[in-house]
């Protein structure tokens, strides 16, 4: 498509033939170029589906069962804080203890299999130690 376009000479124009046609010192555009079309296949968009499209949307974005799971498990490690603390100071460590079990009791599912394994693991600790102290 560039090569079909010919620029003007300023002083002493000159003649250029291109494909029989002759130009004097002016610009030109080959009519013989044809506009390039796109050749797109949509059928390869529409066989994405909706299940694709969805999938695509709930990359990067943790899920409400996820979020659930971390909201938990953040507060059984403030549990077991408070539990140490509580231990460390000779305080009563009943207030944490009682948070311990209401927070061990039926903990949410999680779609991420390390958070869930991560989770189960809070639980049976938080259980150890409200095993132990309850002897």
């Amino acid at each position: 498509m560039v090569e079909s376009i010919k620029a003007a000479v300023t002083g002493g124009a000159s003649a250029t033939v291109r494909d029989g046609v002759r130009t004097e010192g002016h610009f030109s555009v080959d009519d013989l170029a044809t506009p390039r079309t796109q050749n797109a296949q949509l059928s390869t968009v529409a066989a994405i589906g909706l299940e694709g499209m969805l999938a695509l949307q709930a990359v990067g974005e943790p899920s409400v069962r996820d979020q659930a799971a971390r909201k938990r498990g953040t507060a059984i490690v403030a549990a077991l804080t408070t539990l140490q603390r509580a231990i460390l100071a000779a305080d009563d460590p009943a207030a944490a203890l009682r948070a311990l079990t209401e927070l061990s009791s039926n903990p949410p599912l999680a779609d991420d299999p390390g958070l869930g394994a991560a989770l189960k693991a809070l639980v049976l600790r938080s259980r150890v130690e409200i095993a132990r102290r309850e002897r």
